[in-house]
């Protein structure tokens, strides 16, 4: 018998599943196709354009439905299956990724809150010929009313099957963050600024700057758009006159992949100095070696670790997706590293022009004194300017779509 709870948990007779948050969001996608589906069909008139526009509907109407991304406790078998692709039923259409662990192997499933998400983590027994294994996670979108049920509801499932169950949703890092504050960094910040993700590798020293991340100067930024300007107004211009959305959509794309190739080679020439540079920021237990790119001087340096007054390291969170199983969780941006210098001028880095997450675990494990100041910042916003003009277009789609459905009607 098949039974659905709180919306992330699924039990049939043989097996337990749990749904993610990141596959719940394909339910906001079947809603509007199948709005594009009703418009398509009232509209629907006996040509090839037509007959295809339908087919491509339906199609990604199963496409969406059929995607996955959960974990499958299969008592029968005494499997977990991290499953992540598309399936019908039990046909497997295309797998993303896919690894199954026999119980045997399972040490314990811990409930844990990192970083503001509901995290479900899986801890396997460490054997003698193999390395320590990963930790895989998975997030659930739970409301705050419902988490004591769905607690609840997993120890009961995951304990019937004989699987050993710790922690609690409610539970977090051990280290207490302030609401836009500052902490010093440590051990123990460190720690809970990566969350579940702990590096245990050596520590990385030496961090490639990508120069399409570098800030440009402002009278770069309309040089930079000026082939997206142009394609959006050719979109909107074919959607005007020939109603061909497809066609508009592959015009504007084509006008950003074109900005972005201009970026790129504008930032090689600001940057280059008209002769590849180092670009490479080292990292040792003495000194840290800065390369040109970030000085107006276009000269690189060395500064001595005695001769840094602090390092602040400006940060906040945002939603972001795990790799690999995992899931959509909070993590911490880097917007910049600011560093003071003795007689010198503040240097500030960019996060995101280099791993800067890793380069604050390598500032803790070598011995340099920072700290970690959350502000109010909003990570990556350039994100929202390519939502809000898409909900914008969706919207007007939708609202077109009714008015040549309403005329035909009534016609």
């Amino acid at each position: 018998m098949f039974s659905k709870i709180t919306g992330t948990l699924l039990k049939t007779e043989s097996s337990f599943s749990i749904i993610s948050a990141f596959e719940k969001m394909k339910w906001v996608f079947l809603f509007l196709n199948l709005i594009h589906l009703v418009l398509g069909t009232i509209l629907f008139t006996l040509s090839i354009e037509s007959v295809g526009r339908l087919i491509i509907s339906i199609l990604l109407i199963l496409i969406t439905f059929s995607y996955q991304r959960r974990w499958c406790f299969d008592a029968s078998r005494k499997v977990l299956t991290q499953f992540h692709g598309f399936k019908l039923g039990i046909k497997a259409i295309y797998t993303i990724a896919q690894q199954e662990f026999d119980y045997a192997n399972i040490k314990n499933i811990e409930l844990k809150k990192v970083h503001h998400a509901n995290q479900v983590i899986l801890h396997l027994k460490d054997t003698e010929h193999t390395p320590p294994p990963k930790q895989a996670s998975i997030s659930l979108k739970v409301k705050t009313n419902k988490i004591s049920a769905v607690v609840q509801q997993l120890r009961t499932h995951l304990a019937s099957q004989g699987l050993n169950v710790i922690g609690q949703f409610g539970s977090t890092n051990s280290k207490e963050w302030p609401s836009f504050g500052s902490v010093s960094l440590d051990q123990d910040t460190v720690k809970a600024f990566i969350g579940i993700n702990l590096f245990n590798n050596p520590v990385m020293r030496q961090f490639p700057v990508i120069l399409f991340m570098l800030p440009l100067p402002s009278l770069y930024f309309h040089r930079v758009w000026i082939p997206s300007y142009i394609n959006s107004i050719l979109a909107l211009f074919i959607v005007y006159s020939s109603q061909n959305v497809i066609a508009a959509i592959v015009v504007g794309l084509f006008g950003v992949g074109v900005s972005a190739v201009r970026r790129k080679l504008i930032c090689d020439k600001h940057y280059t100095f008209g002769y590849p540079p180092i670009t490479d920021i080292v990292i040792s237990e003495e000194y840290l070696a800065i390369p040109a790119v970030y000085f107006e001087n276009k000269q690189a340096k060395q500064i001595k670790k005695t001769d840094i007054q602090s390092i602040d390291i400006e940060w906040n969170w945002y939603k972001n997706n795990g790799g690999e199983l995992n899931e959509r969780y909070s993590e911490p941006y880097v917007f910049n590293l600011n560093i003071d210098v003795k007689n010198e001028s503040r240097l500030v880095l960019a996060g995101q022009s280099f791993d800067s997450k890793k380069f604050v675990i390598a500032l803790c494990e070598l011995g340099y004194s920072a700290t970690l100041t959350q502000i109010t910042k909003t990570p990556m916003v350039w994100r929202y300017y390519i939502l809000g003009p898409l909900v914008v277009f969706l919207i007007g789609l939708i609202g077109y779509g009714l008015y040549m459905a309403y005329f035909r009607l009534i016609a």
